[in-house]
């Protein structure tokens, strides 16, 4: 019997509060922001909504208290087709958030920690991140789980493949264990910058190689993308459209990738969809910005990479 291929996205789902300012100011400084909106964020859930606008069956696991605001935006995740059965209540849980700053050149955010408590993956839960095609994750949300490391191994004997998207603020050093468990590794790149921390950028990769993860992406900004495996390499280029918000760019990139790569496709098709998704999310205002349709991007393809 074939297995289903879906994904379960780990990680916190918060409310994004936006404001807007002429410049970022330095430390110490004083600045004025403008409110702009609210809206319901989280780079994970926000690749998990992508994830699902392309029709890909996907879970969503996070840790939260089960109050009015939680429950605002797990509906505001079902309304994008996530399946939010997974998460996990715990009352102990502040409400979480991010505050997003728009400036004119780019955009900061301020992720507040929330201190969640470490879960135990057991019955329900368990045989359900088992049976997935990909998890989705940071190796800091994966630490989060009772035993990691144990967990990872187990998933991987289960056939899954473990997807981390890392950024300066989500991993450390510890999180290494991880690293040598990970089958694709998607990096900004200053988080790419962060892990090699002055070491030569090839012998990082063939590091990485050698522990066995399978593919790696440093995604470059408006500048696009660099792929590498052990045997193969591609370059893709970001689309010029007029920028509205960069806010969630990186996530559609890598499920979008993720995407392509469930449905068998190389890493050259791979990476020209998913920065084709990803510069049509900057047109669009908000952190879903980038949920779309295959079909949509297709057409998009068609139209700017002739």
């Amino acid at each position: 019997m074939k297995k289903e291929k879906y994904v379960v996205a780990v990680g916190p789902v918060c409310i994004d509060e936006y404001y807007s300012a002429d410049a970022w100011v330095a430390e110490g400084d004083k600045g004025v922001v403008r409110p702009e909106t609210n809206t319901v964020g989280g780079m994970i859930p926000n690749a998990a909504c992508v994830f699902a606008g392309y029709g890909v069956k996907t879970y969503f696991f996070d840790v939260m208290n089960d109050g009015p605001l939680s429950q605002q935006m797990l509906q505001n995740l079902r309304e994008y087709h996530l399946d939010v059965s997974p998460v996990y209540f715990d009352n102990t849980m502040s409400d979480s958030k991010c505050i997003i700053v728009l400036t004119p050149g780019d955009r900061t955010i301020l992720v507040a920690n929330s201190n969640k408590p470490s879960v135990k993956l057991s019955g329900e839960r368990l045989e359900l991140f088992r049976g997935a095609s990909y998890i989705y994750t940071t190796v800091g949300d994966f630490a989060g789980f009772q035993d990691a490391v144990e967990l990872a191994d187990d998933l991987k004997a289960h056939g899954v493949q473990l997807v981390f998207d890392i950024e300066r603020s989500n991993f450390d050093k510890t999180g290494e264990e991880l690293f040598k468990r990970a089958d694709v590794l998607f990096f900004n790149q200053y988080g790419f910058e962060k892990y090699c921390d002055g070491e030569n950028a090839q012998a990082v990769y063939q590091r990485l190689f050698d522990w066995g993860v399978k593919i790696i992406t440093v995604t470059l900004g408006k500048d696009g993308s660099y792929t590498k495996t052990p045997t193969d390499e591609a370059r893709a280029y970001a689309i010029d459209l007029p920028v509205v918000d960069p806010t969630g760019a990186g996530d559609t990139f890598n499920s979008s990738f993720v995407r392509c790569i469930l449905e068998g496709m190389d890493i050259h098709k791979a990476a020209e969809f998913a920065n084709m998704a990803a510069s049509y999310s900057v047109t669009q205002m908000g952190p879903k910005g980038g949920v779309s349709s295959v079909e949509h991007i297709e057409e998009m393809l068609k139209q700017h990479c002739k």
